[in-house]
């Protein structure tokens, strides 16, 4: 269960995701009186939510916000900023769409956010993924903006003249609709509410890496040494 807080502004980009949902009810749930900043491209679907957490005491706010054509917004008092947005595209074809949504909509988002709360953001959890980790051809538009948006955490983290900590999160299968028809191992599959409380937890340790399972780690490690010519061959 999450340590308990309150009074907290945590600001949450791609809000209708099925993590970022299992995750906003937990604070629900388990904090009091948050104030929470929900933006999406659909905030229609949020509208249960918003008037569950109004009814516990909090306050929570909706802005649509896409990534192709994002508006003008600016925040202030954040305590918590945490992204879920991404996007799988079918193939390679969307490369630039892929990019914009996955790597340089999220980078131009954050930079605004951090110059912003610089005196005021607790921490920063970005939602990666293990297919940035090596690149295959098969998703290399998938692949490449995830790698992209791991590769600019990593500077966050290595800015040391900021006093603003941030997290990646390679969280490996999850069961969402993003691997709907898709085999994966039950042992490597977790649910959202499981990275849920994971969420939680990161907030208070601030790794700089989140791993849903300490096999994802290895896997990574694996990853990294397969020969190219195997890694040209797996799906």
């Amino acid at each position: 269960m999450p340590r308990k807080k309150s009074h907290k502004n945590i600001l949450i980009l791609g809000a209708t995701s099925e993590m970022a949902l299992a995750f906003i009810n937990l604070i629900i749930d388990n904090w009091h009186h948050c104030t929470f900043y929900l933006l999406a491209r659909n905030t229609a679907t949020l509208l249960e939510l918003k008037n569950r957490g109004e009814a516990l005491g909090h306050q929570v706010l909706l802005y649509t916000y896409d990534l192709m054509n994002p508006p003008e917004l600016h925040f202030s008092g954040i305590d918590y900023y945490v992204v879920y947005a991404g996007w799988l595209p079918p193939d390679n074809s969307e490369y630039e769409k892929a990019m914009v949504i996955n790597n340089t909509g999220i980078q131009h988002f954050t930079n605004k956010i951090i110059t912003s709360n610089l005196n005021h953001l607790e921490h920063i959890i970005i939602t990666g993924s293990i297919a940035g980790v090596r690149v295959r051809p098969a998703n290399k538009a998938y692949g490449n903006s995830k790698a992209g948006l791991h590769h600019y955490v990593r500077g966050l983290q290595k800015n040391h003249h900021s006093i603003i900590t941030s997290t990646i999160v390679i969280s490996g299968f999850v069961k969402t609709r993003m691997i709907i028809g898709r085999k994966t191992l039950g042992l490597l599959t977790v649910s959202p509410a499981y990275m849920a409380l994971k969420y939680c937890a990161w907030l208070e340790t601030k790794p700089k890496t989140g791993w849903s399972q300490p096999v994802w780690r290895l896997i990574a490690i694996g990853l990294k040494m397969v020969p190219e010519f195997i890694v040209k061959r797996l799906k």
